[in-house]
């Protein structure tokens, strides 16, 4: 007589499936969230090479590259969150007195005047910030390719080379626990990351030799640091209107 067969692993089968959609449900970023990631580090170029070939999900092996980078700025907002938000970097930019000003003229405190203006623009970093890198990085991505990519193809390969950038990048904002002043070091860190991911992922389809490669990645810094300044207007904009009129 057969024994039953041993329910044990379909208990840890549905206990995987359980953990996975838990940290789907809180954060977006499941068990195929964190196997792209780490294919983001290891093997940047045959990721992007899948994606382009295969489609959005490489084949059903990876998680959708728009998704993902919403999702790894979700955890970066976190981080922000229990840093204690925006907060520091608005006030150690702008002087006290401009805020007393601002502040005076919409009825408010200060600190009710940060608080609101924090509130919304962290509502509106993440979107904005993500449409504004797509659309200043991917004319040159499409260009840069010697396929004919289409729009399509070229914001899926500018998502792709982002989270190459980001996946690494998140765990360096983590020391801001320990010294914030560590902010200064994380830039020339991202600087360091928009070369180096550019050069891993990109050599045969977005450049064919080193020094084209690192002309180009100059010019990508270049890019990114002009769509920080595009991103940073509107959020200032937002920001007062968020302080003055926000509840």
């Amino acid at each position: 007589m057969s024994q039953p067969a041993d329910p044990t692993p379909a208990r840890t089968e549905e206990d995987q499936k359980g953990l996975h959609h838990l940290a789907e449900d809180a954060m977006g970023f499941g068990l195929l969230e964190l196997r792209t990631a780490w294919a983001m580090v290891v093997r940047p170029r045959a990721s992007l090479e899948a994606y382009m070939r295969l489609g959005p999900t490489a084949g059903e092996t990876l998680a959708r590259p728009l998704r993902l980078y919403l999702a790894l700025n979700a955890i970066m907002m976190l981080v922000m969150f229990l840093q204690g938000g925006m907060e520091g970097m608005m006030t150690g930019s702008i002087p006290q007195e401009a805020w007393q000003s601002v502040a005076d003229s919409a009825g408010k405190s200060v600190d009710e005047f940060i608080g609101d203006a924090e509130a919304w623009i962290s509502l509106a970093l993440v979107p904005l910030g993500s449409a504004v890198y797509a659309l200043m990085l991917a004319p040159l991505m499409r260009w840069w390719d010697p396929e004919n990519l289409g729009w399509r193809k070229g914001f899926r390969s500018t998502f792709v080379y982002l989270n190459i950038v980001s996946v690494p990048y998140i765990p360096f904002t983590l020391l801001f626990f320990v010294d914030q002043r560590l902010y200064v070091w994380s830039l020339l860190y991202f600087l360091g990351l928009v070369i180096y991911g550019f050069l891993r992922a990109g050599r045969g389809r977005w450049f064919s030799n080193w020094a084209v490669g690192g002309l180009k990645a100059l010019a990508l810094i270049a890019v990114i640091s002009l769509a920080q300044i595009v991103i940073t207007l509107p959020l200032i904009l937002i920001g007062y209107l968020g302080g003055t009129y926000g509840a």
